[in-house]
């Protein structure tokens, strides 16, 4: 008996990747996400994380949700979420924000974590590195002691140089 029932909700969950069931649209509901990408356990276990405000294990759940429901313009430009209903929840606009984004941001406004909601909606989360051409002050600094071009330097490779630099002169 007890082998088909695991058998029985083995092979519900593996259904949940094909289609949201009504169980998990309402389980995903009270966890505050989509149900798209998020099988039957995840979403039990996320909503015990959320009542553990185990914020670690929350994060780490939602990291490993399918994102086939995201799609991303090339090279890094504008995102695009056709999940009107987290958008809501959030409250800000559709298409804004990924699916990743806009759960983030939920949970962030659920705990009253002003920082991590005005840093996804400011677009912060999205910034790319420092590239090559962006010098700060201390590359100057660091390519003033080696005698190179801080423009044609990353920060690690002047970093490097300026560790051989310092065993070469020591």
């Amino acid at each position: 008996m007890r082998t088909l029932m695991i058998s029985a909700a083995a092979g519900a969950l593996s259904a949940g990747f094909a289609f949201a069931s009504p169980g998990i649209d309402q389980l995903a509901n009270q966890a505050g996400v989509s149900p798209n990408g998020y099988t039957q356990v995840q979403l039990i276990e996320l909503l015990q994380a959320q009542r553990e405000n185990d914020d670690a294990r929350v994060r780490f759940i939602m990291s490993q949700a399918a994102r086939t429901d995201v799609s991303r313009s090339a090279m890094g430009g504008a995102t695009v979420s056709n999940d009107a209903q987290l958008a809501a929840a959030a409250g800000v606009a559709p298409g804004l924000y990924t699916t990743n984004e806009l759960q983030r941001l939920i949970t962030a406004k659920r705990n009253n974590d002003t920082q991590l909601v005005d840093f996804i909606l400011s677009g912060q989360n999205r910034a790319e590195g420092n590239p090559a051409s962006v010098v700060t002050p201390g590359q100057v600094q660091m390519a003033a002691i080696l005698g190179v071009d801080a423009s044609q330097y990353t920060l690690t490779e002047l970093t490097q140089l300026y560790a051989e630099w310092v065993g070469n002169n020591s």
